[in-house]
């Protein structure tokens, strides 16, 4: 996958099917506009994706704060979806303020040399959001583009977005976003390189987090470390206070700690809990510890996705 960030100077050479969006989170509805962007494929066209550095909500656009995934998430997981094309679109007051007819003409049409768009029906682009996926289905007989939009999908009464996945993570509820997603909810980084060392022979890694990237609810967690393209069985404890993931990893893993880490968090375990005696802190790792093997032999996970 070419990624193309950082600048508006860029062009595309071939002729490409292209869609735009936060694609934060990339839930079934992300999922399957790709499905759809690939029909295209038969045809020579490239897949692009064009999204933005940093979301709309920064520059007071919409409400909806804070990243179920960094850029670099973002840019790992399309990625494994089989993205050509991965333009990070620089947006500031200068490039928010192009007006969505010029946004077309300029970037879409031009520049990602676009033949087929297929965008979700709450797309928006441009100057104060004016381009729809309405505006891109009017012009595309003037520009030479066919479009399609695709609804929404739904989980029960809820519309799958980015804003639902955002509460569900809240709420601690990973293991309903597994079931939403291409992916589970993951943190992608490295660990520090002094482990916390808890009783005689125990460590935990601590993982710090990106203060815009939205963590789950205070608690323990069954979860997967992916590490050199491995999955190793763990559990994690989410910190909110100080915005890290404190992960066991059983048996460790040598050398962890000098690589790229992935932490994906697979079903909420209990909530934080306070103890005053260190003895009665120990205890429970050690219960977490004992229920978390337990737990990982009957959900058996062999696949990053």
């Amino acid at each position: 996958m070419k990624i193309i960030a950082g600048t508006t100077e860029f062009a595309i050479p071939e002729d490409t099917v292209v869609s735009i969006g936060k694609f934060d989170g990339i839930h079934k509805g992300h999922k399957y506009i790709v499905e759809m962007m690939k029909k295209y494929i038969t045809r020579g066209y490239k897949l692009c994706i064009l999204t933005f550095d940093i979301p709309p909500s920064s520059l007071g656009f919409g409400t909806d704060r804070g990243v179920l995934l960094s850029n670099e998430e973002k840019r790992y997981l399309f990625s494994e979806l089989g993205i050509d094309y991965y333009v990070e679109f620089p947006f500031y007051e200068k490039t928010a303020a192009i007006p969505a007819r010029q946004f077309i003409e300029d970037y879409i049409v031009d520049r990602m040399n676009a033949k087929a768009v297929v965008v979700g029906t709450d797309c928006t682009f441009g100057q104060g959001a004016a381009g729809t996926a309405q505006m891109l289905l009017d012009y595309g007989p003037i520009y030479d583009y066919e479009v399609e939009i695709i609804s929404k999908i739904k989980d029960g009464k809820h519309e799958i977005s980015s804003t639902y996945l955002k509460e569900l993570a809240r709420a601690g509820k990973v293991k309903k976003i597994m079931d939403l997603s291409y992916y589970p909810y993951f943190v992608h980084g490295k660990f520090r390189r002094d482990p916390i060392k808890v009783g005689a022979s125990m460590y935990y890694y601590v993982m710090d987090v990106p203060e815009e990237k939205i963590l789950p609810l205070d608690g323990v967690y069954y979860s997967k470390a992916i590490y050199n393209d491995e999955l190793f069985d763990a559990m994690t404890n989410v910190r909110l206070d100080n915005h890290t993931l404190e992960t066991y990893i059983y048996g460790g893993v040598r050398g962890i700690q000098r690589g790229d880490v992935s932490i994906a968090l697979l079903d909420y375990k209990r909530e934080e809990l306070k103890y005053y005696k260190v003895s009665d802190l120990n205890k429970k790792i050690k219960e977490d510890i004992f229920d978390g093997q337990k737990w990982h032999k009957e959900h058996p996970l062999k696949s990053k996705r």
